[in-house]
Parts: structure tokens; sequence; C-alpha cells
């Protein structure tokens, strides 16, 4: 009897805890406020990296909804011309510019701007079936400049004196340019990071061997890149 009578009490409260009795019903916690939805980016910002080393800064013609990044280099370095491969999210476009060569008919878009520091022509002029004539150039002789965009978002240009006859230029000024845009069909929220990374860059020195018709044995053991570290500020989605 006293076991039955102990199961007895346990169903009943069971029962009276399962159907509410015993204790009011606590109050019911408020629904959380719906928080508001991030904004989609319409621009991009760019900040500057610090240090006087190789660096990209941002021009002063940059609009939110293209960022100009001019290739610096330090101050009293001469050289001979500049490569880098630069990274960017999908997120990021590479801008390209309309550049207009020799007599004005052949146009094409890079996405790399010569800012007219190296020099990118032979400096006797003309092509070898060329007429020649001192100064005056071909239409089409090629530019020692040149760039791409590469599967996975990956920019490559180059920039370099066609003619070591040249002297060699200080770096301390823009050398080349390159453009950002938002791909809006990323859709980044206004606030995002959009990383952007030098995978590789190489500087061509000022000293690469005295000038010869016939290659020499020291323009041999100077024909190579110098290795260059560029710093790259920090872009956000706006």
């Amino acid at each position: 009897m006293r076991k039955l009578s102990v199961l007895a009490v346990s169903l009943i409260v069971g029962l009276a805890m399962a159907c509410g009795g015993g204790s009011p019903s606590p109050t019911s916690a408020a629904a959380p406020a719906p928080t508001a939805s991030a904004a989609v980016a319409t621009g991009l910002t760019y900040t500057d990296p610090t240090g006087t080393g190789w660096r990209l800064v941002k021009n002063a013609n940059s609009t939110p909804s293209r960022i100009l990044l001019d290739l610096v280099g330090p101050t009293g370095l001469k050289t001979r011309g500049v490569a880098f491969n630069l990274q960017a999210p999908a997120a990021v476009k590479f801008g390209s510019f309309h550049v207009v060569l020799g007599d004005g008919v052949h146009t094409t878009d890079f996405p790399i701007k010569d800012l007219g520091v190296y020099q990118l022509l032979n400096m006797d002029g003309g092509l070898g079936w060329w007429p020649y004539t001192p100064g005056v150039h071909h239409p089409l002789e090629p530019y020692f400049c040149a760039g791409g965009v590469k599967k996975g978002n990956l920019l490559t240009v180059g920039i370099f004196q066609k003619d070591r006859r040249w002297d060699a230029k200080d770096s301390g000024v823009p050398l080349c340019q390159i453009a950002l845009e938002l791909d809006p069909a990323a859709k980044p929220n206004a606030g995002d990071t959009l990383l952007l990374t030098i995978t590789k860059a190489k500087y061509m020195a000022e000293d690469i061997g005295a000038f010869s018709v016939s290659p020499t044995q020291e323009m041999i053991d100077k024909a190579h890149l110098v290795n260059a570290q560029i710093a790259v500020g920090s872009l956000h989605a706006n």
C-alpha cells in the first residue's frame, strides 16, 4: 500500500506540472528585434600604406567607383623598370585604360597606364625595316609595357625601358598606374575588407651592363631582375 501511495502521489504531481498546476506559467520572453540588413556596397575606399619603400598609393583623381593606384618606389633608387602580380578578391575588378599608340589609329585597353617616367621605345627610333630618321618612331613600334588579368583575378603587369642606352630613372615618383573597380555582381556589404596581396614583384636595376650590339658576358651576368617588396594599403567596400 505504501508503494501504491507513493506512485499515486508521483503521478498526481507529474500531471499537475504538465497541466500548469502548482505555480503560474512564466511570462513568454519577448521576441528579439529584427536586425537591420547590412547595406550593399556601391563603391570603394582605399587607405595608403605607410613607409617609403615600394608601395601602391591612391591617386588624387580617384573616385568612389574607380580607385587609381600609382606605383611609387624608394626615392634615390635608380631603376629601369618594374613588374608585379596583384591578387584581388572577386568583389574587385581591374579597370582598363584606353591607350592610343603611334599615329592615333591603333588603340587598345590595358590594365596598366604608363606615367611617362620610363622611356619605352628605342633611343634611335624606328624598326629595322623602317626608314631611319633620328628621333622618329614607327607608329607600330611596340612599347615595352604589358599587362593582363589571369585566371583567379590575378593582375600581372610590367613596364620597362626598352633601350639600355637610356639612363636609369629615380623610382621615388609615380611610375605606372592601375585601376580598381567594384564588381556589383559580388554584392559585398558596405564596410567589408577587400584583401589585396602582392604575390610577386621585381625591378630592373640601374646596372645591367654596358650597351653592345651583340650580347657580352657582362650583359649576360647582369641580365636578371631584383626581388622587390611592394606595400599595399587597405581596401574596403563602401
